[in-house]
């Protein structure tokens, strides 16, 4: 329906605008410079190292594969890969909100918040709602059975 469409509409820019000042933040301190600085932190002294823990030991991939130098860390142990590569995610996944892909930057999004879900939950800092209720928003963005408003013509009798 046209309703659910605008919805929709209302849902993506919202979402826009959370994932943009997630993902900016991820990348440079241009925006908020104590976010950025806390971020590059907690991926420094607690993400970086947990989810290394798990790609090393449970996955089996071994820190100097390339795929891991690529994504998680290039061994100076700062994590900076991973922030990087989950910012510039985050941000590119916000164009294609906007774009025909929608659903694929929702799917996108949702496999970065459940990770996000887990981490928060791991180390009990408390934030774990977040990720939890950015997930949820996400899911309801490709629920079917509308499509984004547009700025169509409108009807004349």
């Amino acid at each position: 329906t046209q309703k659910m469409g605008m919805l929709k509409t209302i849902l993506a820019a919202l979402l826009s605008f959370v994932f943009l000042m997630a993902g900016g933040n991820k990348l440079t301190d241009a925006i908020h410079k104590p976010t950025h600085t806390e971020m590059v932190n907690d991926f420094k002294s607690t993400f970086g190292p947990m989810w290394a823990g798990i790609i090393n030991n449970d996955l089996g991939i071994p820190a100097d594969a390339a795929i891991y130098k690529a994504v998680i860390d290039d061994g100076s142990k700062s994590y900076a890969t991973m922030r990087t590569v989950i910012g510039a995610a985050e941000v590119a996944c916000v164009v294609l909100l906007w774009s025909p892909m929608r659903e694929l930057a929702a799917v996108i999004l949702m496999g970065i918040m459940a990770p996000a879900a887990y981490s928060h939950h791991k180390i009990n800092d408390g934030k774990m709602v977040v990720p939890c209720v950015l997930l949820a928003l996400l899911v309801l963005l490709v629920l079917p059975g509308s499509k984004p408003a547009t700025g169509g013509k409108k009807k004349t009798k």
